[in-house]
């Protein structure tokens, strides 16, 4: 089996979020974004992970956690997605390695559906495989083309696509598993001689068909998972979207949640059955509810374990703290450790 690696891109500045910070760095639910692609990439086991860097780089490096897997390329001039990858090659010396391509502002792409495009890749022994999915209009993303055998054979971007060209309802979402060889290879190949002035990552996809190279596909069915954030108003959609998902599973899983759209429950949160949260909590971290345990109103909790039946009566605070089985926490009181609970 071949080794698996990670580009992910997040070179860009962000224009339309109206702010000077670099957009990865933006939280969706705590966490930035571009920390949650990398850690997508981790769980299908990526043994590297290239990061490309642009605008404010440093504080794009800065805001990941440390990890040996991490490297960095910076593309000093914003030249198009095929020029960010290409920056790359030099990382890149195996030529039978597979290389996944991410986006550093799409935060919600699930392992499940990484593992699935590489899967594909791997049984069709694909030069590349692009993730596609299907809108009855998809804007200004860019169509996906087929022959007439329905084989994948190239990728139009929206401002360079003819009128009856957008009215294809398949789309590129922008994300891509290659062959390290078959896709430094092709990149060579491209040019900027489009409406942008770029080098398109997507001209790679017809350059490996038309040398006859296998280029395959798997259609994703939750949109959602390659929401990109574009504004602040995009963000904030996403994570209300992304934290209803999280109350929904516990709610289905055995857990009273009263007036939900006001609680907000981390996506690292372990929580058991029979556990009650009152309106206005929020608990985030790597916080634990043992079972029949009751959350009162308007708490907050981070990094903390509520352990069996006990009780927060409300409006308490905790943070890297232990409530023991039974306990009552009486209303108002906090319990607040300096050091880093395990």
């Amino acid at each position: 089996m071949n080794s698996l690696a990670a580009i992910i891109l997040a070179a860009g500045k962000g224009t339309r979020m109206k702010s000077e910070r670099a957009k990865v760095t933006f939280p969706l639910a705590d966490k930035p974004m571009i920390q949650r692609v990398v850690d997508t990439a981790t769980k299908v086991q990526a043994e590297k992970l290239c990061v490309v860097v642009g605008y404010l780089k440093e504080s794009v490096i800065s805001c990941l956690e440390e990890d040996d897997r991490l490297i960095f390329a910076e593309q000093t001039e914003q030249l198009g997605t095929g020029h960010a990858v290409s920056i790359t090659e030099e990382h890149f010396s195996d030529p039978q390695q597979d290389i996944l391509i991410l986006c550093g502002d799409v935060p919600l792409l699930s392992p499940e559906t990484l593992s699935q495009l590489y899967a594909e890749h791997q049984q069709s022994q694909a030069a590349c495989t692009v993730l596609t999915a299907f809108l009855d209009d998809p804007g200004k993303y860019g169509r996906i083309l087929r022959d007439s055998t329905g084989k994948l054979c190239g990728i139009i971007e929206y401002k360079d696509a003819s009128e009856i060209q957008r009215q294809i309802k398949e789309w590129n979402t922008g994300i891509y598993c290659f062959k390290a060889a078959e896709l430094f290879a092709a990149l060579k190949q491209t040019s900027n001689q489009n409406q942008q002035g770029e080098f398109y990552l997507t001209d790679a996809v017809e350059i490996l068909y038309k040398a006859g190279k296998t280029v395959s596909s798997v259609v994703l069915k939750d949109l959602m998972e390659v929401s990109g954030v574009n504004s602040q108003e995009q963000l904030a959609e996403l994570e209300d979207i992304y934290v209803d998902r999280i109350r929904k599973h516990w709610l289905n899983n055995g857990v009273v949640i009263h007036n939900p759209s006001s609680v907000y429950i981390g996506d690292e949160v372990q929580i058991e059955p029979d556990v009650e949260i009152h309106q206005g909590c929020v608990i985030k971290g790597k916080s634990n509810l043992e079972k029949g345990c009751i959350i009162g109103p308007n708490c907050y909790l981070d990094h903390s374990t509520v352990s069996v039946e006990s009780i927060l009566q409300g409006h308490n605070i905790l943070v890297n703290a232990i409530i023991h089985d039974r306990e009552i926490l009486d209303f108002g009181l906090q319990v607040i450790e300096e050091l880093s609970y395990e």
